[in-house]
């Protein structure tokens, strides 16, 4: 195949060409490093686009490197390189393609007795995204792919195929079959993806997709929420919802209503929600905020799940650990509210995995009346939902077409702002954490339900005799009688 391996070659050539012509690759503990001259600094950003954390003494920012490595044990090679300062190397287990294998995951560097001077070289939850070459607007995070693997493939030939595209494999989720790699810097995504799809090593292979927080949508002040009606808290042993999202900050009214947390980003940190969009749903999601038309009173409990950085990104495969922590943590139903048009077979697969296994997920329509599919909510087994106002006609930014399953109130007015103040907000992120909120009462009143049968009495409580489907409210609206009918 003489077009992949010119392809190769031009990735290698991508990279070195880059500031102080520094080359870094990891394989689990053998390491590949060329750098000519090149400063301490450089040499380590390397290591930080190969996806290792590095924490530098800014002392030692002017040291001089200059390596040829090529497939050698990197820990003797660090050590040597470090040898004059100080050091520490954090070393992980991945299971990745190979079976289990180590990972590099965290650098320490800094003088001698200076270890408390050590900084970030960047942002661990920063993510370099591009926007495909098709005129889709579909973004994707730079020098990234998801792959699979097809089965039974021989583990020699997936390494010697790694190793070719110059791929370190960086993270793994080894129950869905995917693994994220990091390619040289500059890398031709989508070219490089052509290539691979018709190797035959690989089942399935795609950009890791970003996917941005909705623009907030601010409404006239609907007057505070009340705060003087108490929520019932749920009875123990209550199956949870999960909210993917911006994580939480925990407040009084949801006191005896969050259980756990998990960030997707960072597992080793708390979900701390620093844009407020998070905090929101997890509000709506455990009943401490009713939306415009809804009574209430009874909670939900809900497991925060950050995901999104604090500039509103995440990435397809956060999502998907997302996902499976969800399902792993016997949460009945999933809440996604944000959506994009990247359509991705590995979430759509991921998300089917985890309604087999008894979880239930809604999605979000979208804020702009495109007519135009948005994923998650599209995905066949994800209730898509679009938003309605009080009186139940379509709010008039919201998203439609034959994938929505059922509208619900979309406006709120809530004690904590998103991107600005607490009031009051407009979204089919709000209609979506609404139905989740709805579904969480149905389980708790129908412990051993599937996810098709909370589904199926979803839709008949929405269904006004008379009324058809349409692309605006699917179903019909969840309302305040619907939910009655829901719940009964």
């Amino acid at each position: 195949m003489p077009g992949f391996f010119a392809l190769v070659i031009g990735l290698f050539i991508a990279f070195a060409a880059s500031a102080e012509a520094v080359t870094v690759r990891l394989e689990g503990d053998r390491l590949w490093l060329q750098a000519e001259d090149a400063s301490l600094q450089a040499v380590l950003h390397g290591f930080v686009h190969a996806d290792v954390r590095v924490q530098l003494d800014p002392a030692l920012e002017d040291v001089r490197i200059s390596a040829d490595i090529q497939d050698a044990d990197a820990e003797r090679v660090l050590a040597e390189l470090f040898d004059p300062v100080g050091y520490v190397l954090i070393w992980d287990v991945m299971d990745g393609p190979l079976g289990t294998w180590p990972k590099l995951a965290e650098i320490q560097v800094f003088r001698p007795g200076n270890r408390e001077e050590i900084r970030p070289l960047q942002d661990p939850d920063s993510f370099q995204v591009v926007t495909m070459p098709d005129g889709s607007g579909i973004e994707y995070i730079a020098d990234e792919i998801l792959i699979g693997f097809a089965p039974g493939s021989d583990p020699d030939a997936i390494r010697l195929l790694i190793r070719q595209i110059g791929g370190t494999v960086v993270e793994s989720i080894p129950e869905l079959g995917v693994y994220r790699i990091r390619l040289p810097l500059g890398t031709n995504v989508p070219a490089l993806i052509d290539q691979l799809a018709r190797n035959a090593l690989v089942a399935e292979v795609e950009p890791n997709f970003a996917y941005r927080m909705p623009t907030p949508t601010i409404v006239p002040d609907r007057g505070a929420p009340p705060s003087d009606i108490p929520v019932r808290r749920p009875r123990d042993g209550a199956p949870p919802i999960a909210v993917l999202d911006s994580g939480l900050t925990m407040r009084p009214d949801m006191e005896g209503l969050i259980v756990g947390g998990f960030n997707a980003l960072h597992p080793d940190r708390p979900p701390t929600d620093t844009a407020g969009h998070g905090t929101q749903m997890a509000l709506i999601g455990t009943g401490a905020v009713r939306p415009g038309g809804l009574e209430g009173g009874d909670g939900v409990p809900v497991i925060p799940i950050r995901a999104f950085n604090d500039d509103g990104i995440t990435s397809n495969f956060a999502q998907m650990r997302s996902l499976y922590y969800a399902a792993d943590q016997g949460a009945s139903v999933l809440n996604m509210s944000w959506g994009s048009p990247a359509n991705s077979a590995f979430l759509e697969h991921a998300v089917a995995e985890a309604v087999r296994a008894g979880m239930l997920v809604v999605g979000s329509a979208g804020n702009e009346p495109l007519n135009k599919p948005m994923y998650p909510a599209a995905y066949p087994d994800v209730i898509g939902v679009s938003a309605a106002l009080p009186d139940g006609s379509p709010w008039p930014q919201t998203n439609y077409g034959d994938f929505i399953f059922v509208a619900a109130p979309g406006t709120a007015t809530f004690p904590v702002g998103y991107q600005g103040e607490p009031g009051s907000y407009a979204g089919t992120s709000i209609a979506a954490a609404t139905v989740s909120h709805a579904l969480g009462l149905y389980y708790e009143r129908h412990p051993g339900a599937t996810p098709r049968q909370a589904r199926d009495a979803l839709r008949r409580a929405v269904t006004v005799e008379g009324q058809a489907w349409d692309p605006h409210r699917g179903h019909g609206v969840l309302d305040q009688e619907a939910l009655e009918r829901l719940l009964r």
